[in-house]
């Protein structure tokens, strides 16, 4: 028969418990953190590592990936938008549009992202289009993302049409 004397200390164990909480309340609110303040979070990611961005994520995606060019840099997204163009842009280049409205609905404005596709001469300004593409650096009146098109259909108008300023 064996026989084992041992005396507990109630205050160690008060304290290794206590430690060991502290770290796994910080874990966890690190965890969160990241959660949270993850530019992507709300945008949804297939398993094809496709980011489709929403008509609500949509100004918010415009924002961050400005702000973070080189977090973008050869990501692929989907998006929904109509054709937009300027004078100035080569036969090649398009946006793919949204109309913005504030919240007093007072005025709107046209946000999107710049787009290249050698198949853009074909699509009028006001065509509604779904498209697939890589992000990359380029630059317009200074270095902004531009989406590099390797799938585009047409598409009918959402019915959220419009968009609203992004959060922060």
């Amino acid at each position: 028969m064996f026989i084992c004397n041992f005396k507990v200390d109630s205050k160690k164990i008060w304290k290794v418990t206590l430690v060991f909480l502290i770290i796994l309340i910080v874990a966890l609110l690190v965890l969160a953190s990241l959660k949270i303040f993850n530019p992507t979070n709300n945008m949804s990611v297939q398993n094809s590592e496709i980011i489709e961005i929403t008509s609500e994520e949509y100004t918010n995606f415009l924002k961050i990936s400005h702000e973070n060019i080189n977090s973008y840099n050869g990501k692929t997204v989907k998006i929904v938008g109509y054709v937009y163009k300027l004078p100035n842009f080569s036969s090649n280049e398009f946006v793919i549009a949204r109309t913005m409205v504030f919240d007093d609905n007072s005025a709107a404005v046209v946000v999107g992202m710049l787009c290249e596709c050698n198949e853009a001469e074909k699509y009028s300004s006001g065509t509604w289009l779904e498209v697939t593409g890589t992000i990359k650096k380029g630059n317009y009146n200074g270095e902004i993302p531009i989406l590099e098109i390797s799938n585009i259909k047409t598409t009918k108008a959402p019915k959220d049409e419009f968009v609203h300023l992004p959060t922060d």
